[in-house]
């Protein structure tokens, strides 16, 4: 029997936008994941931040977002994760929410917001038009390590991201790098947008890869504009933060309440122009009200222990922390799952996500015979994106950045036979080679640096 936890491992492996709205914890799995992986805690030793312990916190805010403009894009391609179809994601999310709730909520299901995104047509607006109206994209939210590989994907220089992967980056760097404490710092997502809200002196936006203080708000310029849309036209389905998370469609809800309260209002206050401003110019305010899940409709249960992260914490001090929480906090052990650990998680779920939950590789090899498909893969970098010998990528990501050690590009191999035919494969990994199987026979092998905890992978896919 499919069980909440068994799915919410296996889509914080995936972590489309879909599933987060699905299963909100996950959207703290991805910042804990970035905090966890070596990657920005790299950042810190870049000339960039130097002297940065000294400079003003708001100064920190504008070092970290040059930052991370100068290394990020934005990209919402549709092909770039894949397409799947309306009804097949609607049945798997049934057991969670009705069709009817995630029509009404999401925009991939139907759900088109007020006037101006009605106006404009949701699905011409992301160029979903050219497709049956059964056919929605898969939007993966990427890890920090799937946003630096985008540099080895053709058309980019930089890494890249849509809103939720900046949005989890931001509020892991804010964090580790400028030195904020978790507590101040929340994730909104509203059906086609994610930013965070920093509590620092009147409130800070992010807003994909750019900042929005409270005077900017309110200047009329082009970026105030597309921060305000999201805010203006749309309801906050989510709202994040380290004590948890509390979702429009839920009733239980497991963000603190003096959090979530004290956080209510200084969103508002930062909506809110000053009323003598405004007299000056002869108008009255400017004043956009929220559309937050409403905390008098939620019953507020703790999700489990307490993260206690500060800033000051070294890598090590974190990771025993973070480790010391998985049985006690499910956002945390959803985090290692997220950060693709196969050292410390069951492979099940990573197997799941491999074989079902990866369209780009199956498209992409469309065409190929077995054989062709082995010697493209044996041409591509024998690398994988995630550090270390315990992380593993998933096969879409060999696939877009071509490039992968040899356990992924057998899983790869696994999941594009098994997308064509269904059945059944097991993968298995010993003295240093990944060897797929099916039917009594070794499919293809291939050297591999992995050495994951569980060293026999049994993969299965209905036929459809």
């Amino acid at each position: 029997m499919k069980t909440r936890l068994d799915e919410c491992r296996s889509a914080a492996v995936t972590l489309s936008d879909m599933e987060i709205f699905v299963f909100p914890e996950l959207m703290y799995s991805l910042v804990l994941a970035n905090i966890l992986s070596p990657r920005i805690w790299a950042w810190r030793e870049d000339p960039w931040f130097d002297g940065f312990a000294s400079m003003r916190p708001y100064k920190r805010v504008q070092r970290l977002k040059q930052f991370i403009m100068d290394h990020y894009i934005f990209n919402l391609d549709l092909e770039t994760w894949g397409l799947t179809r309306q009804e097949r994601e609607l049945d798997r999310f049934r057991a969670f929410l009705s069709p009817e709730e995630i029509a009404r909520s999401n925009a991939l299901f139907g759900y088109q917001g007020d006037s101006y995104y009605f106006d404009i047509g949701i699905r011409r607006h992301f160029g979903l038009d050219k497709y049956g109206p059964d056919v929605i994209p898969y939007w993966k939210t990427e890890t920090v390590e799937a946003m630096d590989a985008f540099r080895h994907k053709k058309g980019f220089s930089t890494g890249a991201g849509e809103c939720v992967s900046l949005a989890a980056l931001y509020a892991a760097a804010l964090f580790l790098v400028a030195r904020f404490p978790l507590e101040d710092i929340f994730l909104m997502a509203t059906p086609l947008h994610s930013q965070n809200f920093l509590l620092l002196d009147d409130g800070i936006l992010t807003n994909n890869r750019r900042i929005v203080t409270k005077t900017m708000w309110f200047n009329g310029t082009q970026i105030s504009a597309q921060a305000r849309r999201a805010l203006e036209n749309e309801n906050v389905t989510i709202v994040s933060h380290s004590t948890g998370w509390i979702h429009t469609l839920y009733r239980d809800a497991t963000i603190d309440p003096s959090a979530y309260a004290s956080f209510s209002g200084c969103l508002a206050a930062f909506l809110s122009e000053d009323p003598a401003s405004a007299a000056a110019q002869g108008r009255a305010p400017d004043v956009t009200v929220p559309k937050l899940p409403d905390a008098a409709a939620k019953r507020f249960v703790p999700e489990g222990a307490p993260l206690g992260l500060t800033p000051e914490m070294n890598r090590e001090e974190l990771w025993a922390r973070l480790l010391s929480l998985r049985s006690s906090n499910p956002t945390v052990d959803l985090a290692f799952y997220a950060l693709r650990d196969l050292s410390r998680t069951e492979v099940a779920p990573f197997c799941k996500a491999a074989v079902e939950r990866n369209p780009v590789c199956v498209a992409g090899a469309d065409g190929m015979d077995t054989r062709q498909l082995l010697r493209t893969l044996a041409a591509w970098p024998n690398e994988s994106i995630y550090d270390g010998p315990d992380r593993v990528a998933q096969p879409d990501e060999v696939w877009n950045f071509k490039r992968g050690d040899g356990l992924e590009k057998a899983l790869t191999v696994a999941s594009i036979l098994l997308a064509r035919t269904g059945g059944e494969a097991t993968l298995q990994i010993a003295d240093g080679i990944a060897s797929l199987g099916q039917g009594g026979r070794t499919v293809c092998s291939f050297p591999s640096a992995k050495t994951p905890r569980d060293t026999v992978w049994p993969l299965h896919r209905a036929h459809e």
